[in-house]
């Protein structure tokens, strides 16, 4: 027996366990496709664009190339660049702000890519011709590292969890009810997963050429990953509400000022903006509406804080005689600390002294930290502003009913943990307030936006939006977008404003989802199928080292 031979018998990862016949090495012009085609798909799965199924599909080319075991350098190469150029296109509206941000911001994120990218180079070779059962444990070990990979983004690098991949089924409530009890995460696993069993499919079909019923197209794989979806069909189907089951909560008028961000603070242009806001804010309170909505930092001058500017609006309230919720600013002079939140100013009764105070802050945008005391803010109002603490609820009274409103400033929904705990303290529905102008009339504001329905769903809460160019509407609690303010072009990004009414579903109105309760357990079931996967795959390479080594002992 040749050398060459083996070499071939050793590379198997047992004795019983025979490499695919024709199977290539890993090439790097397949690795150049493969990563051009999961970026490609990738990014259509993510909004604006609306091809939620690019999801289910999206990392099949990457896994099947790394069946063919690329080098770990290979690896890395096309791991780091697909992840580089996907991220980049997610951020592009980011631009607008920073590029040298957005390429740094796109590179971090495509570090924490390639770290899930080698785990699957490792262990999908090992599995590849083993049992269905250890193939399906390590798939889900593989899926739930994606998983702890994004929650770990809720805190790396002060907080950054945008686009999870569940975020692409954002127009799809039938996958997204099983939200409620695993979190946006427990989306994010199935979609991952469900590209594993496809990939194994192709690679059993093409690449092995099986040609028989249970083994070629009709696999056991395959099987699992129309099950994953009939599941996602049969919890849709029992979380539907009764009938006749609405109870109607408001009516709300929201106003999109639509000032340049760059100018809302330039004092040539403080009077005229206020002209705006309340000619606006006129026009709405004439529509039907119990509460008038205003975007993030509506103001030029901070309605706490600053006398002037809050008779202003107080009189401004007493006029148009409807409480007004509105994202605004508030400072004490004496210590010179700034607050971004959410205020309420009702008639006769003037600003309610409790305010929501934004607990995640954006870096470089409200702060600056500490190590990086040499760049300045890029918002430039106050210094930095001091982050609240705790769910902050405000009550609303609506006919003689309390409602209690949960605050989410900016791009605060995107993180799960704080319209969960506004949630279990209490809140009957969400406000995001925010300021989306700063990213231009691309994909951000509908991207940023897609997030609000993953918040809805988790916590079976409806949430209303207001922005200060668009994206302002409201979902209901089963991730329905229920209303959209667009202009006559069919653009959310305009100044004007609009009206819709919001409604709650009887059998929520006084209950906790599952995963409000509960919380991210669906976390920690990941982190141990990944840490299972791991010892699975460390097993089995030593299997394989023994393997070779009595094959060449024998030999």
């Amino acid at each position: 027996m040749g050398m060459s031979k083996l070499t071939e018998l050793a590379a198997a990862t047992t004795p019983n366990e025979v490499q695919a016949s024709g199977m290539a090495t890993g090439s790097p012009y397949w690795g150049l496709l493969s990563g051009v085609l999961t970026a490609l798909l990738w990014v259509l799965s993510i909004p604006p664009f609306e091809f939620a199924e690019a999801a289910y599909i999206a990392f099949i080319p990457l896994i099947l190339w790394l069946y063919t075991q690329p080098s770990k350098r290979l690896c890395a190469a096309v791991a780091i660049a697909t992840g580089w150029v996907a991220w980049f296109a997610i951020l592009i509206w980011l631009r607008h702000v920073t590029l040298f941000g957005t390429l740094a911001l796109s590179g971090i994120m495509a570090g924490v890519f390639a770290s899930w990218v080698f785990l699957v180079w490792w262990l999908v070779p090992l599995v590849a011709n083993r049992s269905f059962f250890l193939r399906a444990l390590v798939f889900a070990g593989l899926s739930g590292a994606w998983v702890v990979l994004e929650w770990s983004r809720t805190w790396l690098l002060w907080g950054f969890p945008w686009a999870p991949l569940s975020l692409s089924q954002w127009e799809r409530p039938v996958v997204l009810q099983i939200a409620a009890w695993s979190g946006a995460y427990g989306v994010s696993f199935l979609l991952i997963y469900f590209n594993f069993c496809i990939a194994q499919t192709l690679r059993n079909r093409v690449v092995q050429r099986a040609r028989k019923l249970w083994t070629g197209w009709f696999s056991l794989d395959l099987y699992v990953a129309i099950a994953l979806l009939g599941l996602c069909i049969f919890v849709f189907f029992k979380s539907l509400p009764q009938r006749q089951s609405i109870v109607t909560l408001f009516t709300a008028a929201v106003v999109q000022p639509y000032i340049e961000p760059e100018l809302k603070w330039d004092e040539a242009k403080e009077l005229e903006n206020l002209e705006i806001l309340e000619r606006q804010t006129q026009f709405v309170a004439s529509l039907e509406a119990d509460i008038v909505l205003w975007p993030e930092a509506a103001t030029p001058w901070p309605v706490s804080g600053n006398r002037q500017m809050q008779e202003w609006i107080e009189a401004l309230v007493n006029t148009i005689g409807k409480p007004i919720l509105m994202g605004n600013l508030a400072v004490d002079r004496e210590t010179d600390r700034w607050y971004n939140g959410i205020f309420l100013v009702e008639p006769h009764t003037g600003l309610v002294d409790s305010f929501y105070t934004k607990r995640e802050l954006v870096p470089f945008g409200e702060f600056v930290p500490p190590a990086f005391g040499f760049i300045d803010k890029v918002v430039p109002v106050g210094g930095s502003f001091v982050p609240g603490s705790g769910a902050g609820l405000l009550e609303l009274t609506v006919a003689e009913q309390a409602i209690l409103v949960g605050s989410l400033v900016c791009y605060e929904d995107v993180f799960p943990r704080l319209a969960r705990e506004s949630a279990r303290a209490g809140a009957q529905v969400f406000f995001v307030a925010t300021n989306n102008a700063w990213y231009g009339e691309e994909g951000g504001a509908p991207q940023h936006a897609a997030h609000s329905v993953l918040r809805a769903v988790e916590n079976r809460r409806p949430i209303m939006r207001c922005g200060n160019g668009g994206w302002s509407g409201w979902i209901d609690c089963y991730g329905t977008v229920r209303d959209v303010l667009r202009d006559e072009h069919g653009s959310v990004y305009f100044r004007g404003g609009g009206s819709y009414t919001v409604l709650q579903f009887e059998e929520w109105q006084d209950r906790q989802s599952f995963y409000t309760r509960h919380g991210d357990w669906f976390v920690v079931v990941c982190a141990g199928l990944a840490l299972i996967s791991l010892l699975l795959g460390r097993a089995l390479k030593c299997t394989a080292t023994c393997a070779r080594n009595a094959t060449v002992t024998s030999v």
